[in-house]
């Protein structure tokens, strides 16, 4: 920390990332945001001092702030559960898809049932621990391997005979269903994404924003709306080698 002369840049760039982070899970909105970071980085620059010095903690200032927020759940509404959705169609979509590249029936067995609705219990119950989640890096990287070992534990205790299946289904109808569950979010996603304000981006008003780094924007939203369909489809191909 320095509190003469010019201030630490690492540790203010490390100050004000947490700044935004905790009015991110304050739910406070992008322009309130943008606003708040650039009048505070012009303070320190007229007064020199770093960011710890002439604020205090990050946490603490952010929660000191009254700015303008978004309803409370309103983030469950329009990207919680849609994404919940999205992946138990996507994970259903596999087990079709694997089925029906054998020409086989889509079998079930409670083991395989439980498996397969973990992660979507984990996001379900995502609004208990998303600030723990956001705050440790440790945290993302285990909920990922959580999801991706009760993927691979479903496809292991999957049952091999119709005999030994709670559910033994025609893979057919759940493939189609679910492509067109994933295709009918990403629609939704997409028209929701082009709505104006509806990205609620984080923009420094002292700086100018160029067209390449706006279409970059919008290729990643259309990229991210479009995940489960894109995964899916390449998911579908790798399959249909085995037909």
């Amino acid at each position: 920390m320095t509190r003469t002369g010019t201030p630490d840049t690492s540790t203010d760039k490390k100050w004000f990332d947490e700044l935004v982070l905790e009015l991110r899970l304050q739910q406070v909105n992008g322009k309130a945001i943008g606003d708040t970071v650039a009048s505070a980085r012009e303070l320190l620059a007229d007064t020199g001092q770093s960011a710890e010095d002439a604020f205090g903690p990050a946490r603490e200032y952010a929660s000191s702030l009254e700015l303008p927020r978004a309803p409370q759940y309103e983030w469950m509404r329009t990207a919680l559960w849609p994404a919940m959705v999205g992946l138990l169609a996507f994970l259903l979509f596999t087990q079709a898809a694997a089925a029906w590249a054998l020409s086989d029936l889509l079998l079930f067995s409670p083991a395989q049932l439980a498996l397969l609705s973990a992660p979507v219990v984990a996001i379900a119950l995502l609004p208990l621990y998303l600030a723990a989640l956001v705050r440790r890096i440790w945290a993302v990287v285990a909920l990922v391997v959580f999801g991706g070992l009760a993927g691979f534990l479903a496809s292991v205790v999957a049952p091999t005979t119709r005999a030994d299946a709670w559910l033994a289904l025609d893979p057919v109808p759940w493939l189609v269903g679910c492509a067109l569950v994933m295709v009918a979010l990403s629609i939704l996603l997409t028209v929701r994404s082009r709505r104006p304000g509806s990205g609620d981006e984080i923009i420094d008003p002292l700086a100018d924003v160029s067209a390449g780094s706006s279409l970059g924007a919008r290729v990643g939203m259309l990229v991210t709306n479009w995940m489960f369909p894109l995964f899916s489809l390449i998911m579908l191909g790798l399959t249909s080698l085995f037909r």
